[in-house]
């Protein structure tokens, strides 16, 4: 289950690198990991997705990105992120999805 979700400006976000002036959407703390379900860059192609990652990992946090759109797909499997599947809400939902998962020292350079 969730620990809580992060908005972009919070002081947790900014510390993130998930800031109002870069991204919209939400994120969620679920133990050591980050689950990304919907957020949305508001300067693409500019490398602060990738930097959004890198601070997520500097953290000691891995990162999940749930059914993500083939853009993003594509951004994991070139990051190294590995596919798995499995249940984003257990309980809550139990639709099986892909989740794609990053855990510190697994990224690509």
């Amino acid at each position: 289950m969730f620990d809580y979700c992060i908005f972009p400006g919070t002081p947790e976000g900014i510390e993130l690198g998930f800031a109002s002036n870069l991204f919209e959407g939400i994120f969620w703390k679920e133990g050591n990991y980050i689950v990304i379900e919907d957020i949305t860059s508001l300067k693409p192609r500019q490398g602060n997705l990738n930097n959004l990652f890198n601070k997520i990992l500097e953290k000691g946090l891995g990162i999940k990105i749930t059914n993500p759109l083939p853009l993003m797909e594509s951004i994991c499997k070139k990051k190294g992120f590995y596919l798995t599947y499995g249940a984003v809400h257990p309980g809550i939902c139990d639709d099986i999805v892909k989740i794609y998962v990053l855990k510190e020292g697994e990224q690509e350079e």
